[in-house]
């Protein structure tokens, strides 16, 4: 409920077009009621309305060789992964129905550090270390930085209903014992505890580098055995020919050269990418823009709502924009920051891809490379933000601009220079704005 009144807030400043869901999943009689209070809100916003409906105890039920309407092995399990499983898949298919861009999700802050110490306790590695991302294929979480008592309270300063979902307090279940018993004792011997699980996922996240695409497979409510993405991983490491891994349900990864997309074969039907589920005109997903080749000058969409543009001057730009990072706006306010660049010192054409462990630049005005880690930090690039910023390279693999970081030496312009490139970033959504709600 917070979630949904927030991005009404925001809507008309983020250009952004609204419609509701909400899952019934079958297991509680309470949920006719609580869909009926969502249903009531997005009326009164004047928001399209969708419920779901799924049955998670039919889908654990074991499958019948001779009765194939019932679902795969897969779908036993807990009843929160089940649950969970159903849930996406089922927004995955109203979003492509209604040709939706993103499904935004609830997620928040306290959900992070309970699952950071959940997957601690039942043994992980970085990647489970990691926690949850903030965008995975058509997902996104937009509150995973604002904690529960930001929530109640933003919640009763505009006097909005909501309702509490019983299971939440139901020891039963592994997250509600963390909940309830384990992280209070742990805030007994560190009140911070829940800030430093976060700090944990978000330094592990920026460790874990997946094959383009990957991340946009695994979020798309199909289920990969976790032999099958490590093979995936592998092929995409090696980043030559072409390797493909049937899944059930008739759907097939393939990694070529590198890159990882999900395919969905059907009897008399070609494979088709994944993203054609979404209806003509739809932002594509973003996977297909992790990696973008920049020929010239353009603006070149790139994942997590970025855009980079590319500008082409024959004139000296003043030197402010020619220095560290020049600014353009009205009434001197600093709207966009660009980067200046000597064309004729650039192998062309550029390259825009997400950061690579081991990444190192030459900032102009220091002494030497640095790693790209370090400069973000001196920069205090937020750290949630850092995985997912467009790292600029050129043709030759040398890194020339990451936004909020001074440009490279490389293609420094000077008094000779005739043909400036100037290299910015912008996003066609503010997700910052999102904070603003919550103080």
């Amino acid at each position: 409920m917070a979630l949904l009144a927030c991005l009404w807030e925001l809507a008309p400043r983020l250009g952004l077009e609204l419609e509701v869901a909400t899952v019934d999943h079958g297991l509680r009689p309470q949920a006719a009621a609580e869909a009926a209070l969502v249903a009531q809100r997005a009326a009164d916003l004047g928001l399209p309305f969708h419920l779901i409906r799924v049955d998670v105890a039919a889908a654990r039920q074991p499958r019948s060789r001779a009765d194939k309407e019932v679902p795969a092995p897969r779908d036993r399990g807990g009843v929160q992964e089940v649950a969970r499983r159903l849930r996406l898949g089922a927004l995955s298919d109203l979003a492509a129905q209604r040709g939706l861009d993103r499904i935004a999700l609830g997620h928040q802050a306290d959900d992070q550090a309970e699952t950071v110490l959940f997957r601690i306790l039942r043994g992980t590695g970085l990647k489970g270390l990691a926690g949850i991302p903030y965008e995975r294929g058509p997902f996104i979480r937009p509150l995973l930085d604002v904690t529960r008592d930001q929530i109640l309270r933003y919640l009763d300063r505009r006097s909005l209903p909501y309702v509490v979902d019983p299971s939440n307090a139901d020891l039963h279940y592994a997250r509600s014992r963390l909940r309830h018993r384990i992280l209070p004792l742990l805030r007994e011997e560190n009140p911070r505890v829940d800030s430093a699980l976060r700090r944990l996922a978000s330094a592990a996240a920026e460790r874990v580098t997946l094959a383009p695409g990957l991340p946009d497979v695994l979020g798309s409510g199909v289920h990969v055995p976790t032999r099958v993405i490590a093979a995936i991983e592998s092929a995409a490491r090696e980043g030559h020919g072409t390797r493909s891994y049937d899944l059930r349900g008739g759907r097939q990864v393939t990694v070529s050269y590198g890159r990882v997309s999900l395919t969905a074969v059907s009897g008399d039907s070609a494979p088709r990418p994944a993203a054609a589920a979404f209806a003509p005109g739809a932002r594509e997903p973003s996977m297909a823009r992790t990696h973008v080749t920049i020929p010239g000058p353009g603006t070149h969409p790139f994942a997590g709502g970025r855009e980079i543009v590319v500008r082409e001057e024959e004139a000296p730009i003043p030197p402010v924009a020619a220095g560290q990072q020049g600014h353009e706006g009205k009434g001197g306010a600093a709207r966009v920051q660009w980067a200046w660049f000597d064309g004729a010192g650039l192998s062309w054409p550029l390259v825009a891809r997400v950061r690579r462990p081991g990444d190192r630049m030459r900032p102009r005005g220091g002494t030497g490379s640095r790693k790209l880690s370090d400069l973000l930090i001196d920069a205090k690039v937020p750290r949630r933000e850092r995985a997912g910023l467009p790292v600029v390279t050129t043709a030759d693999g040398q890194l020339l601009f990451v936004p909020g970081v001074r440009p490279a030496r490389t293609g420094t312009p000077s008094v000779a220079t005739k043909r400036w490139i100037g290299l910015a970033v912008v996003r066609n959504t503010d997700h910052d704005a999102l904070h603003e709600c919550f103080g």
